[in-house]
């Protein structure tokens, strides 16, 4: 394990300030586009619509002051700059599994002391606390402080081991076959077992990961949409931070 692939801690608390600003804008945009309360005056629903617009112009002024725009990648850039109210319900609900991504910057950051299990998300609350986004941000950047780069490997091979558990999923549930004399059902044991040794996962249920007290398998569709979506951000995240030559423009937003 070299620690010259880790990215600098300055690095990441950047990217954690842009990802606390695409996830305050995603915020406005729910606001904006929810139902309108037909029970309010007109006057109150238009003052709340100005409101946002408000907070919106002062989002993209914080991000100006605070020279985040080069940090910034061309897709968040772009989302960034669209008409507020304008992003689609799919981008909105892709962005917001961001919390994960930035939970894993603030955690190698030190500001968080823990990840949590693979079926369990961040709370929001948690993880935009820290940034204080629409306020300088100077202080966090200069007190940024990565873990050892042995924790963080460590942590990428975990979320590795997970996200391999959700695409297997994801391809029996295709239809797609494993090599001719072996079952999704033993590639999975086998897996599991090495994830266990090596300490991925804290131990099995039915020779599987385990996942809401029950072995992966048994996961319901809306169970399986979490932990996959979980292990996707927290797996990407990891691999840019533990890979000095990955782009975040490479970790999409639509999929």
């Amino acid at each position: 394990m070299h620690e010259e692939r880790i990215q600098s801690a300055r690095a990441v608390a950047y990217r954690a300030l842009c990802l606390g600003a695409i996830l305050q804008r995603g915020e406005l945009e729910i606001q904006f586009q929810s139902p309108t309360d037909y029970t309010q005056p007109a006057d109150g629903r238009r003052h709340v619509k100005s409101k946002l617009h408000d907070l919106n112009d002062q989002l993209l002024q914080w991000i100006e002051d605070e020279k985040l725009l080069t940090h910034l990648i061309d897709s968040e850039r772009n989302l960034l700059e669209k008409p507020l109210g304008s992003w689609r319900e799919r981008t909105v609900t892709a962005l917001s599994w961001r919390v994960e991504s930035l939970g894993v910057m603030l955690w190698s950051l030190r500001y968080l002391d823990a990840i949590p299990a693979f079926d369990t998300q961040f709370e929001p609350y948690d993880v935009l606390n820290p940034l204080d986004v629409m306020t300088p941000s100077i202080d966090f950047i200069w007190r940024a402080n990565l873990r050892p780069a042995r924790s963080l490997l460590l942590m990428r091979d975990r979320a590795e081991a997970w996200n391999w558990r959700a695409r297997a999923t994801e391809l029996e549930r295709l239809g797609i076959q494993p090599p001719d004399g072996v079952t999704f059902r033993e590639i999975i044991h086998m897996t599991a077992e090495k994830a266990r040794n090596k300490g991925n996962v804290p131990y099995l249920i039915d020779g599987d990961f385990p996942a809401f007290d029950m072995p992966f398998s048994e996961l319901t569709d809306e169970q399986y949409a979490v932990v996959s979506n979980i292990a996707y951000e927290r797996y990407s995240a990891l691999s840019w931070l533990c890979e000095l030559t990955a782009e975040w423009e490479s970790i999409r937003i639509d999929r």
